[in-house]
């Protein structure tokens, strides 16, 4: 009777918990920027009934952070997202970022419903989160400039500006509205909205009379929040409403791994009236080899859709302030489909280079460029593209860095700049130069480089590949390493290696010899060594050992705090050009540490 009766009171208790659980409501926030508006909540809602729970790390740059608490299961009744928006998330000096494309991905997929499915209200508490396609006081060029002062690469920005403002496509509204289906409200700005101090004290007038449970059962008081927001673009709408309905399925559709998905959603792009209204989701698609496998067979059988793509392409190739990428990207599906020989890709491509570089170049243009490295991959750099002024000079390196090659006259022009007398652009010079030394080279370079500091004549050997004799590892630790080898597994044969390395550290007295040494590594223990590579010479550090220890780490996260560290090293005695920062920069792993960083080398570096 006593066990029945236990077991009888185990059950009521387990009832009871889950019943209170039930109750229990959760705002989830996402704060990327100012927390103005997470306070509010936590102030007027918190309790034993309501939970609040920010879901962004707050000492963590873990780009995974969204798919972690996804797979957590947490759920949300209410979500509010803060920070600056441009197509991201993002805020001032940090490196976390919500891409609404992940957001979008998710959705489809359907592997992150108790955040994107759940909550009844959405605040998405960033300038356009909620814009249509109406224009407002700034032009597309206005707001390209403002996404590059804030971080944003070029080539993201022009992108950003054309699907704000463009006619073609969807517009951020009803992105958002596609990602989250189910919520019965979004709050957000059609345009510019007010900072977190501003909108955080609004958002607390507009709430404070409206209960938890009213909250929570009917939501907020829509009338009120639009009256003290009045003025400042704040919108509210119901996804139901504001969803395009052919946009989710065919956006699902064409990222899914089914090839009936794939090919429902060929069947509807086929229509020549819808390809300008979801282009979004084609280009997006030519990432899944399937799906373009399918297209091209579809318009090899059909004329008739043949023909209304190429219409399309005609259309959007002539759109004001296309950017260069989507041009680029355009014209080389247009050849993967069959509707354009190569010796014509190659020629448009060319046109457009030219163009550009023909309004000339600086920093901007040419991150942009190096934006680009999988479109350029095939194409040559001719010097005749290049507008011949001596500020042009110094962007060239590392823009011939960024194609798959250069003529003779380019390898001429950084031949003249390895010797000169300004490090950066010898050093970057040398970089660019990396397969094209012939043997007189290496003569002339090894005379010349013993007047240079000795960090210059360490980024030589990283740049050339030209080690003397000096820089081999020694025959002890040769010796050590081969014995290494003979480990049964991975894990054994890479602590024989740390062995050696703690043993013979002394011999290692270089980076250019320590790298040597990472290099045998087969497991990610080469983390330890890749970091000791640069604090062990952190006097000498430069970018060739940067970037060769940042590419041993797989993590990103600690890929890209080594390229940090670099920076800050770097920066602090004066070794870091604006255009050598750019390429650490454009190096990152993680794109919020892309933005921080490009915005470091465009606001602190002279």
């Amino acid at each position: 009777m006593k066990r029945m009766c236990l077991a009888l009171t185990n059950i009521l208790f387990t009832f009871l918990a889950l019943a209170s659980q039930a109750e229990t409501k959760r705002i989830c926030t996402m704060t990327l920027n100012s927390a103005d508006e997470k306070q509010v909540l936590q102030d007027l809602y918190a309790s034993e009934k309501v939970e609040v729970i920010e879901l962004v790390p707050s000492q963590n740059k873990n780009p995974y952070w969204l798919q972690n608490a996804c797979n957590a299961g947490i759920e949300c009744d209410v979500l509010l997202v803060s920070g600056h928006f441009g197509g991201v998330f993002f805020g001032e000096g940090v490196s976390t970022t919500l891409d609404l494309k992940e957001l979008e991905r998710l959705s489809c997929s359907n592997s992150c419903p108790g955040i994107l499915k759940k909550p009844k209200d959405v605040f998405l508490m960033g300038c356009n989160t909620l814009a249509t396609k109406t224009r407002d006081k700034r032009s597309i060029e206005e707001y390209v400039e403002v996404l590059i002062k804030n971080g944003f690469p070029r080539d993201l920005a022009e992108r950003v500006a054309f699907s704000r403002y463009s006619d073609f496509g969807m517009s951020i509204s009803q992105i958002f509205a596609s990602a989250f289906p189910h919520a019965e409200r979004l709050h957000g700005f059609s345009s510019t909205g007010p900072l977190g101090k501003v909108a955080g004290p609004l958002l607390r007038q507009a709430l404070r009379g409206t209960s938890a449970e009213t909250f929570f059962s009917k939501g907020p008081d829509t009338t009120r929040l639009n009256k003290l927001f009045a003025g400042s673009s704040y919108r509210i709408v119901e996804p139901r409403k504001e969803l395009d309905q052919s946009y989710k399925t065919l956006t699902c559709n064409a990222f899914s791994s089914s090839p009936n998905h794939n090919q429902d959603a060929i069947a509807f792009l086929s229509q020549k009236l819808h390809l300008k209204k979801y282009y979004e989701p084609l280009l997006e698609a030519t990432e899944n080899p399937v799906f373009m496998k399918l297209l091209k067979e579809t318009l090899e059988k059909s004329p008739e859709v043949a023909r209304n793509f190429e219409s399309f392409f005609a259309e959007i190739s002539t759109a004001r302030s296309l950017p260069l990428k989507m041009k680029m990207q355009i014209v080389d599906l247009q050849h993967q489909l069959g509707l354009l020989p190569e010796v014509v890709k190659f020629d448009l491509q060319e046109q457009m280079i030219r163009r550009r570089l023909g309004e000339g170049l600086n920093f901007i243009i040419t991150d942009q460029f190096c934006a680009m490295k999988d479109q350029l991959k095939e194409i040559e750099l001719k010097a005749s593209w290049l507008r011949a002024s001596p500020d042009a000079f110094q962007f060239i390196p590392r823009l011939s860095q960024c194609f798959g090659g250069y003529d003779a006259g380019v390898e001429g022009l950084l031949k003249e700049m390895m010797y000169s007398a300004d490090p950066s652009m010898r050093r970057e010079s040398l970089r660019a130069l990396k397969g094209h030394f012939h043997s007189q080279d290496y003569r002339e370079l090894l005379k010349a480089s013993a007047q240079w500091p000795r960090r210059d004549r360490f980024e030589l050997k990283y740049s050339t590949g030209l080690n003397s004799p000096t820089e081999w590892l020694s025959a002890d630790v040769q010796a050590c390493l081969k014995n290494a080898a003979r480990g049964s597994t991975s894990s054994d044969r890479d602590g024989a290696r740390w062995s050696c390395y703690n043993s013979h550290e002394i011999s290692v007295d270089s980076p250019v010899k320590c790298h040597e040494f990472a290099g045998q590594f087969e497991t990610q223990s080469v983390t330890g060594i890749a970091w000791s590579c640069l604090t062990r010479f952190e006097t000498d550090i430069h970018l060739g050992a940067c970037l060769a220890s940042a590419e041993h780490i797989a993590d990103p996260e600690n890929s890209d705090d080594v390229r940090w560290y670099c920076w800050s090293k770097l920066s602090q005695q004066n070794q870091l050009s604006r255009s050598e920062c750019l390429a650490l920069a454009s190096s990152m792993k993680i794109q919020g540490n892309r933005f921080k960083a490009n915005w470091n080398c465009m606001n602190r570096l002279k």
